[in-house]
């Protein structure tokens, strides 16, 4: 498994600018994602990572957040270089979401 343990990334677009941390974790033998943003209330009660794909030293995935209109999923793609990652957010009616340079935290 790649990518384990807690990530820390910088975010600066139109709906949140501010550090976002993400947790990825083993949950037997498969994958879990939390994602927390310290200080901030967004009114996102739940995100819910699924069909997480290990691919080489990527990680993709399909996020539903129940603040948005319609069934449409966001899209997540995160790649692993040593201690840092960098990928995407990518969600409907949004846009991408940059993650650049995250630190390994933990």
């Amino acid at each position: 498994m790649i990518g384990l343990g807690k990530w820390q990334a910088e975010i600066n677009n139109i709906i949140f600018k501010g550090s976002a941390v993400f947790t990825i974790a083993d949950n037997n033998g498969e994958y879990k994602i939390s994602l927390e943003l310290p200080g901030e209330d967004l009114g996102i009660s739940d995100i819910a990572i699924n069909n997480i794909q290990e691919d080489g030293d990527t990680l993709t995935g399909e996020a539903k957040v129940d603040i948005l209109p319609g069934d449409k999923p966001c899209e997540i793609s995160l790649t692993f270089t040593d201690d840092v990652c960098n990928g995407f957010l990518k969600v409907p009616f949004i846009g991408k979401i940059k993650v650049k340079d995250a630190k390994k935290i933990g």
